[in-house]
């Protein structure tokens, strides 16, 4: 009995040991859909059936009657899974993906005259290995070794494995290390007489050397050349080269200002016209599409660039955006959805543009039409697009059935202890409610608390919740008290401020802004001054503080002037001749102030010898007598006053401006304020300016208020014209204009606005052509609608694009904003909003435009600008909501010859009265060119990529047009955005590669743009040589 008991054991467990398995392995690699995969079964009894599965594809049987493997031919390389199953109903499974066939390079550099190598180490595939090198878009077979020896420049690699599998590398570089260099030297042109010239060699050259330019001249020099990039190539006695470049730079500006007029969605209704100023006039014009006149028309909506030509061959380059308008207006009506399920609705109400519509939501699952259902609480993006093509977008919302309403309460904690609450008391939506704090607590109300941020989900009975918070300060038993001593004089860092901290407990630790440490913070120029105390238990407070100066002192002198119209060139102020606002001065060591109305300008200036200067304005030039970096010696005095006028000729311009910005934003079932500031920039009073203004029908008839004497009527549809006559502007003098909308409570947020305005000097109103900036007569502006928004801020025009607001070089003039408000308890006697100028914008050409209240503007040698509103009374916005803002706006022209990827960023900071600083927002503008630009509605998106990348002396541009476009076209910038190459290539459906020769360019960062029937992209490009 043992033993047969050992046997049924014995058997069993040699059953256990032979449990089912199934392998599968690659027998040949499936490179050209000959693959065959093997699979080796285990433990499984005849007959075993073998299904495989590859993709979507019918499975595929086999039955396998004797030995243990299946196989599987014609494979495509396609994940592959094998089940098998035996006659004793056990099965095994595996899943296989073919092994890549790859390769990995690895360079040795050349150092002329010793080549590199390069070596390869397949993985993957099937030995032995062929290898073929063949030089960069050529079929010039060069190497079939591993390693090979290569001289420096682009390679593509064919590695073949024993099954006749292969794998390419078409972006193998060989480095080259020259054995010398080459200094170029260049003089700027004026227009086309710059010159480039070989200045030196050094290394280990062989004489004699050769010379080959990139224009083809063979001498050591080249000259009556443009302003672009040049090369040469300079070969020893050995056949060693080395590359020399240069950037020969053009002395005259060419500044083009191109105005755009907005196609009609799709239409060809677009138009553009360039002005050039600089140079010598005439100007020749040639634009991207081909055209060759001043102005443009029958534009589809795109980006085009014009390059001007004046008489003697200086050019320079502007862009124009044709953007495009559409018909469509759209309102919405929403039906509430549960808090627990989806059964909420959004229904869009379209007028405007050509029925019928195609409308897109953004849900998930995508839905189509006018209504969308079943949805949750939340915003529901959706696209409108017209039997035109036309295309509007906005943001639907779908409120909870239930809103809850909720109240916070709190008391705050004492310093650091733990003796906060919260509570939160909820009204609406159906009771009983639950609560749950981001503390855990389910109570409506939390104790104990230290310092800090509490939030709490309020839950009703149907199942619908509202979210409701509250930061904790703390309150401290220290007070703080500052008294201060004034400095001596304005110059004199001899002031003091003295912080008295009382309540808490002793000691107190102090830190000034300053940089002191104690209670008394000395030294002191006259300034803002704030101090941080904490005490013993880490209880603290703060206080800020002004130190003024003694005005009777005598550090510094008085030097003043008016700057003046000098009718008759003499050099002294005669009775009656006007002074001339607006001019900035220039006193070194001590900053930049701005004239008056009346001419008048005044500095405050320590002792030292300092130069007076005008900053020159083309309008007003110094008369001839007139000298200008004056040398000033101040000697400080009680009562010392110098006084220098300069003298000045006017030549009578016409130049009227408008700009349009957002006085406050427009939020669904508010007011919305739109500003329109007319500026008279030229040099002669305007007595009839007209301004027009085309508005957006989407919101209601404005209402003009009335804070300037312009008067309105309306001869058209959405079209609004002043009076003539009511209107008039003395020269560097400004007029507000603001509307009021009324925006719509089913208005949906993000639904664009777009207005365009328009100001003459002297109607009719097409006379805007005639003015001296023509390009700043005309301002189309587009505001966007939102939920909200913080009332001091700063805005740019141009915004520009996309996020990192890109504008061209021909953006060289930006205009800013600063809005601020009153929002405390009591009115501020003084605003002083301070403004650190980025230092790529040229500080001398800031022009204050326009100011709410009167201002002092100066500006530091530091670039830090002040508008100073002193006694402005501004009322808090709890008393007196309209008259609680203010606003201020100024142009500055970005410094020449910038790099692109420049960016200019600008943030300002509000002081009302004495209190800490309201920080604004931070505009950004990129220096850049036109990218990533999209076509018509619906067209398809290509791609576009570089390689090798880096590159040497040759790249290719990878182009998978998914579009019906017929030629690329490829140019290539450095970074001041020039052209370098530009090529023209036919294409065709699917992915080609263009070859680009850029042995021409030198080491560094380019631009590579691609444009298929108008959809561009552009992608960054690296040589290295």
């Amino acid at each position: 009995m043992k033993s047969v008991l050992f046997c049924v054991l014995l058997l069993l467990g040699v059953q256990l040991a032979q449990a089912q398995s199934l392998n599968l392995a690659v027998t040949q690699q499936p490179c050209n859909n000959n693959g065959i995969a093997t699979a080796t079964f285990s433990g499984l009894t005849l007959p075993v059936t073998v299904t495989w599965y590859l993709g979507s594809n019918p499975p595929t049987i086999q039955t396998i009657t004797s030995g243990n493997t299946a196989v599987y031919t014609n494979w495509n390389g396609s994940p592959l899974a094998a089940v098998a199953t035996g006659s004793n109903n056990l099965t095994a499974d595996d899943y296989i993906d073919a092994p890549a066939f790859n390769v990995q390079i690895s360079t040795v550099p050349a150092a002329c005259p010793v080549p590199g190598s390069a070596t390869v180490t397949p993985s993957g595939g099937a030995a032995p290995y062929t290898y073929q090198w063949f030089q960069n878009g050529t079929t010039n077979l060069v190497s079939t070794s591993n390693p090979a020896s290569l001289p420096g420049g682009g390679y593509e690699l064919i590695v073949t494995d024993a099954n006749g599998c292969t794998v390419t590398n078409d972006s193998m570089n060989i480095y080259s290390t020259p054995a010398f260099n080459v200094a170029v030297a260049t003089t700027n042109a004026n227009c086309t007489n710059g010159t480039a010239t070989v200045t030196g060699i050094t290394g280990a050259g062989t004489p004699p050397y050769t010379y080959l330019w990139s224009n083809g001249a063979t001498t050591t020099s080249i000259s009556s050349l443009v302003s672009g990039n040049y090369n040469v190539t300079v070969t020893d006695a050995t056949g060693c080269d080395a590359t020399g470049y240069a950037y020969v730079q053009q002395s005259v500006q060419v500044p083009v200002n191109v105005t755009a007029t907005p196609a009609t969605c799709v239409q060809t209704n677009g138009a553009a016209i360039a002005f050039a100023s600089g140079g010598t006039p005439p100007f020749t014009y040639s634009w991207s599409n081909g055209a060759t006149t001043q102005s443009l028309t029958n534009l589809p909506a795109n980006w085009y660039s014009v390059t001007a030509t004046d008489a003697n061959g200086c050019f320079g380059t502007g862009y124009a955006s044709v953007t495009s308008t559409t018909p469509i207006n759209v309102t919405y009506t929403s039906v509430a959805s549960s808090c627990t399920s989806p059964t909420g609705s959004a229904t869009l109400n379209i007028t405007g543009g050509a029925a019928p519509y195609t409308i897109s939501w953004n849900t998930f699952p995508a839905q189509t039409g006018n209504t969308a259902t079943n949805l949750a609480p939340g915003s529901y993006y959706f696209t409108v697009v017209d039997a035109n093509n036309c295309v509007r977008s906005g943001t639907a919302v779908v409120n909870p059935v239930n809103i809850i309403n909720t109240t916070i309460s709190s008391t705050n904690p004492s310093c650091t202890a733990a003796n906060g609450s919260v509570s939160v008391t909820a009204s609406g939506g159906n009771a009983p409610y639950s609560y749950s704090w981001n503390t855990t607590a389910t109570t409506p109300s939390i104790t104990g608390l230290i310092a800090g941020y509490y939030a709490v989900t309020v839950t009703d009975a149907s199942g619908c919740s509202a979210l409701a918070y509250k930061n904790l300060g703390s309150t401290s038993p220290v007070n703080l008290g500052i008294s201060t001593v004034k400095s001596s004089c304005i110059y004199n860092s001899d002031g003091t401020a003295t912080a008295v901290a009382t309540g808490g407990t002793a000691p107190y630790t102090y830190s000034w802004s300053s940089g002191a440490n104690s209670a008394m913070a000395s030294g002191l120029l006259t300034g803002n001054y704030w101090v941080n105390v904490i005490d013993a238990n880490g209880c603290t407070a703060s206080d800020y503080t002004f130190v003024p100066y003694d005005t009777s002192s005598s550090c510094y002198c008085t030097i003043k002037g008016t700057v003046y119209h000098d009718v008759n060139n003499n050099c002294v102020k005669d009775a009656g001749e006007p002074g001339i606002p607006n001019i900035q001065m220039h006193l070194s060591g001590v900053g930049y102030v701005y004239t008056n109305s009346n001419g008048v300008y005044s500095f405050k200036a320590p002792a030292g010898n300092r130069t007076l200067s005008e900053t020159i304005q083309s309008f007003y030039p110094l008369a001839s007598c007139q000298n200008n970096n004056i040398s000033v010696s101040v000697s400080a005095a009680t009562g010392c006053v110098q006084t220098f006028d300069f003298a000045n000729v006017i030549n009578p311009i016409h130049d009227i401006s408008i700009s349009t910005w957002d006085y406050n934003f427009p939020v669904p079932g508010y007011d919305y304020n739109m500003a329109v500031i007319i500026s008279n920039q030229g040099t002669v009073t305007e007595p009839s300016v007209l301004a027009g203004m085309a508005l957006d029908s989407q919101l209601s008839v404005p209402t003009f208020i009335p804070v300037s004497s312009v008067v309105f009527t309306n001869p058209g549809y959405n079209w609004y014209k002043s009076n003539s006559g009511t209107v008039s502007l003395a020269p560097a003098a400004s007029k507000l204009v603001l509307m009021d909308f009324n925006v719509p409570t089913n208005i949906p947020v993000n639904t664009g606005l777009v207005y365009k305005d328009s100001a003459v000097y002297a109607g009719p109103m097409t006379n805007w052509i005639n003015d001296y900036t023509p390009w700043n007569n005309v301002d189309y502006f587009t505001s966007s609608v939102v939920s909200s928004y913080d009332p001091n801020f700063k805005e740019v025009s141009p915004k520009g694009l996309g996020a990192t607001g890109m504008i061209t070089a021909a953006d060289s003039v930006l205009e800013y904003m600063v809005h601020f408000q009153n929002l405390g308890n009591y009115h501020a006697q003084k605003v002083v909003v301070l403004d650190t100028l980025d230092a790529d914008l040229d500080w001398t050409t800031l022009r204050p435009i326009y100011q709410s209240h009167p201002c002092v503007v100066t500006i530091t040698d530091a670039g830090v600008v002040s508008f100073t509103f002193n006694n402005i009374n501004l009322p808090a916005e709890m008393y007196n909501e309209p008259a609680s803002h203010g606003l201020l706006s100024y142009s500055i022209k970005t410094k020449d010859n910038l790099p692109l990827g420049t960016q200019f960023t600008n943030s300002a900071a509000i002081y009302f009265d004495y209190n800490e600083p309201v920080i604004t927002n931070t505009t950004l503008n990129t220096l850049g060119i036109i990218q990533d630009v999209p076509g018509n509605p619906g067209s398809e998106k290509s791609e576009f990529s570089l390689y090798p990348n880096p590159a040497s002396k040759l790249f290719y541009a990878r182009i998978n047009n998914a579009g019906k476009a017929k030629v690329a076209d490829i140019r290539v910038l450095d970074m001041n955005g020039r052209t370098l190459i530009s090529k023209s290539e036919p294409v065709q459906p699917g992915v080609q590669n263009v070859a680009i020769d850029s042995e021409t360019l030198s080491p560094g960062l380019y631009f590579v743009i691609l444009n298929l029937d108008g959809n561009m992209q552009t992608q960054k490009l690296v040589i290295m040589k």
